[in-house]
């Protein structure tokens, strides 16, 4: 019962996350193709309209224009709505209210222009814009009206089909991350003969990273459908637009950072030894959390301490301890170092409210958090990556705020 209840929780998880992350996805999509569309359309007619100013359009030029744009219709009206000319009519006659919208036309005789969504046949949306035609004097004149139907809004069909197969990938996904950890649910159940706090570590660091591989991919191909829109349509995209593409990019980084952080839960990764100034790592770490967290102030008081180590892994443990610190609220942190014997060691020391009691016992354990936007990762990474150097990290009770000792050996100590 357990293991089914676990299955089914992590493929609701996996399904919630990438429902979320497929919908948020077009909806971001959506809006940019949108706005594309209106450029595209708009510019076509702004551009028509100036090249039509103070005289009559024939309509050969308005087949022309059709053509150039691959429009559904185009047409010239008057303000009280008698058809000038048309690219597939006769001329004369007051237009079709089905087809035009009498409060735009009025608009755009006033000079103002509009794109939008005007009528649909059967299934055929037809997206409409009204441009005015300055006369000789520079006042409005007329109005230009273009009609773009399958032909310009094609994309916007590929789009929903793209959402189709990407909510029925996260169902099959889902399932299928289900079944997997419902086998290994079960298959884990038979060894529990160690005890029962490791067993259940254990288990959510494989379960971590079988989360984590399926992330990994789908982030990969949505990386590169950003990155490739972003190269096929530079020259169409607004600035509003590149803005929600990098902010894609921004989430889809943030969701690789936590899949890696699931993925050192359950590997053992190979650690590239050679000489560590700890003060150097502590104050790069100490660079890079001021660039979120500009309100942190981090002050050093490290003397040279040589330890032989991973000076990229290093380096993450004095990050997660300053960004632990940062996610509580702590408002300044104050690193201060010794050599003690053989062992180097570092006090972290923050300003914050403290580790809460009922959290001590389990606070280097995989997902124990008291932040809300922590994700219960970070202190059971960095304790593995010091106790893989030879060192130890604990916390110290104790106020104010919270207090992490690590210990190192010291290189040839």
């Amino acid at each position: 019962m357990r293991g089914l209840t676990a299955a089914l929780l992590v493929t609701l998880l996996a399904l919630a996350g990438a429902l979320g992350s497929t919908l948020f996805l077009h909806r971001a999509a959506s809006a940019a193709l949108d706005r594309v569309l209106e450029e595209r359309l708009r510019g076509a007619g702004e551009t028509a309209a100036r090249l039509l100013a103070g005289r009559r359009p024939q309509p050969a030029e308005l087949r022309a224009l059709m053509a150039a744009n691959e429009l559904e219709g185009a047409y010239v009206l008057d303000a009280a709505l008698e058809v000038l000319a048309d690219a597939t009519g006769p001329a004369g006659g007051r237009a079709d209210l089905l087809r035009v919208d009498p409060a735009r036309v009025a608009e755009a005789a006033a000079g103002r222009s509009s794109v939008a969504l005007a009528y649909a046949v059967g299934d055929h949306p037809i997206a409409t814009g009204y441009f005015p035609i300055p006369g000789e004097d520079g006042r409005p004149a007329a109005v230009l009206a273009l009609e773009a139907g399958q032909a310009f809004l094609g994309a916007r069909a590929a789009l929903s089909r793209a959402l189709g197969v990407g909510v029925g990938l996260a169902a099959l996904g889902a399932l299928a991350l289900g079944a997997l950890a419902l086998r290994w649910t079960r298959l884990e159940g038979r060894r529990r003969l160690d005890a029962e706090r490791a067993a259940r570590g254990d288990a959510l660091a494989r379960m971590g990273a079988m989360v984590a591989h399926e992330i990994r991919n789908p982030l990969g191909v949505i990386r590169g459908s950003i990155e490739l829109v972003q190269a096929r349509s530079a020259a169409a995209l607004g600035a509003r637009d590149r803005e929600a593409l990098a902010d894609v990019l921004g989430e889809v980084e943030r969701l690789r950072r936590v899949s890696e952080d699931f993925l050192d839960l359950a590997r053992e990764p190979r650690l590239a030894t050679g000489l560590v100034d700890l003060c150097v790592t502590a104050a790069d770490a100490a660079r890079g959390i001021a660039a979120a967290f500009p309100s942190l102030g981090v002050s050093l008081e490290l003397p040279a301490l040589t330890v032989a180590g991973d000076a990229v892994r290093l380096r993450q443990v004095f990050t997660n301890l300053l960004l632990n610190a940062a996610q509580a609220g702590a408002r300044s942190v104050l690193l201060r170092g010794a050599a003690e014997g053989a062992s180097a060691v570092v006090e972290v020391r923050d300003d914050g409210p403290g580790v809460p009691p009922e959290l001590r016992a389990r606070l280097f354990e995989a997902f124990a958090t008291g932040h809300r936007e922590g994700t219960g990762l970070g202190l059971a990474i960095s304790r593995r990556i010091v106790e893989r150097h030879g060192g130890e990290l604990r916390h110290v009770a104790g106020g104010p705020g919270a207090t992490f000792v690590l210990r190192l050996p010291l290189a040839g100590g």
